[in-house]
């Protein structure tokens, strides 16, 4: 019995090639309980301090909303510190500082209110192991924040509305007689270049915060920016304290889920691992494309609105508006009162020293003493008449002064002051000779120039 060989090309048996056992991905691991106990927290105090945001920043609807909000909470805080902490009255005057009593007040509120929500949230809510898709909205939510706040404040530098270059009276202003928050304004409004510097860098921080890719980077930026300002908000005295702070903390919390990672590249040189940019939801294609042209609309909307309004005040009362005709430096020559002619004696509570005018016809009158007065004019030499408002409202009190123009360094003003008859003379400051405006930028310096 013969036993058939297989030909060359049929093939033999095939070995079964062995499958890797499908696997589930390891469950991630739970939160510590101080981590969800402290997420609680962060999630009820980010909605509480920035509710209604964004749609107190879109058109139509953002003013009603801010001012309804703001009503709201001018109720609410004054009353629970009058009868709940037992202080005294709170004022809610819009006064230009963030640091105000009321605002201390208002922040505390949300401290206690955040705490309940937390405590309650926590009781409830105690056998979840960790909030993956709520902390990715939180972050979300606060990247959006951080960077309207930063294309806020970077395009009002960048325009160069927030520090307009000093006043005529600043230029003549003892350096002693500044606040540190005035010196400081001087300071940066000088430098054109600088606003442009530090505006550029707040607007780079904000438009990375938009994107998730960038958001780290976007977060490093602003810390560098950030933490400049609210040093200088608490060593000059300005007081933006409490909301500079707190958008610096924002941006501590986008980075603190890169930190180890930052920490293997920066300081351990050893390698990391990439992290997963999904969002915290899956949607279909359709409404994937429809909620990135919302996020393109809306990112629009804040570059058009910051843009528009910081160069509407750069033109309006900025260093862009129209200089009147009146505009700049004039000290007093003579000045007499109720017919006497009064030598110009410090301290002399009634002669004048001299005055400014500034944009928007703004004047600051100096007197013997060192004291300050602003009026509001109106009036033109055309006119011969020039009117002193004490404020721009319609109550506010005028005095009307007539004027003359001799010659083109001089100007004659006469009328009843503060109840007296004056006569003053002043002659026009040539302010190009001071040393602040004529310096300019040196490449090469043989010596210091530090006066």
């Amino acid at each position: 019995m013969t036993t058939a060989t297989p030909l060359a090309s049929e093939p033999g048996p095939v070995a079964p090639v062995p499958v890797a056992p499908v696997t589930a991905a390891p469950e991630p691991a739970p939160w510590r309980l101080a981590t969800r106990v402290a997420f609680r927290f962060v999630f009820a105090y980010v909605l509480l301090y920035n509710f209604a945001f964004p749609l107190d920043t879109l058109p139509l609807i953002g003013t009603h909303l801010s001012t309804a909000i703001s009503g709201f909470w001018e109720f609410v805080v004054p009353w629970v510190f009058r009868h709940v902490v037992g202080g005294p009255e709170l004022s809610t005057a819009m006064s230009g500082s963030g640091d105000k009593a009321f605002d201390y007040a208002q922040t505390g509120l949300f401290v206690a209110l955040a705490v309940i929500a937390a405590s309650v949230w926590s009781v409830v809510d105690r056998h979840r192991a960790r909030y993956a898709k709520a902390h990715d909205v939180l972050r979300v939510y606060v990247r959006y924040i951080l960077a309207v706040a930063m294309l806020s404040y970077g395009f009002a530098k960048v325009f160069k509305s927030q520090f307009p270059f000093p006043s005529m009276d600043k230029l003549t202003q003892p350096m002693g007689e500044f606040s540190p928050m005035g010196l400081l304004w001087a300071f940066m409004g000088y430098s054109p270049g600088y606003n442009l510097f530090t505006g550029g860098a707040e607007v780079l921080g904000g438009l990375l915060l938009f994107f998730r890719r960038t958001t780290t980077l976007g977060a490093l930026v602003v810390i560098g920016v950030m933490s400049n300002v609210v040093a200088l908000n608490c060593f000059y005295d300005v007081p933006v304290k409490l909301y500079s702070t707190q958008l610096l903390l924002y941006a501590v919390l986008l980075l603190l889920p890169d930190l180890r990672r930052l920490a293997d590249v920066l300081v351990l040189n050893r390698a990391t691992q990439p992290v997963a940019l999904a969002t915290p939801f899956t949607f279909s294609s359709r409404t994937t494309w429809a909620l990135l042209g919302v996020k393109l609309l809306f990112i629009g909307w804040m570059l058009h609105s910051h843009t528009s309004r910081t160069r509407e005040a750069y033109s309006t009362w900025g260093e862009g508006a129209p200089r009147p005709p009146l505009y700049g430096l004039y000290e007093v020559e003579s000045f007499t009162r109720e017919g006497a002619v009064l030598p110009p004696l410090l301290g002399d509570t009634t002669r004048w020293r001299g005055f400014a005018i500034s944009r928007g016809s703004w004047m600051t009158l100096r007197k013997m003493d060192g004291s300050k007065q602003y009026f509001q004019l109106t009036g033109s030499v055309e006119d011969r008449a020039l009117t002193l408002a004490e404020g721009r409202g319609e109550d506010a009190k005028k005095t009307t002064l007539t004027l003359e123009q001799p010659d083109a360094e001089h100007l004659v003003l006469q009328g009843t002051f503060e109840g007296a008859a004056i006569d003053v003379r002043v002659r026009k400051v040539d302010t190009s000779k001071l040393q602040l405006l004529n310096r300019g930028f040196h490449w090469v310096q043989e010596a210091p120039f530090n006066r």
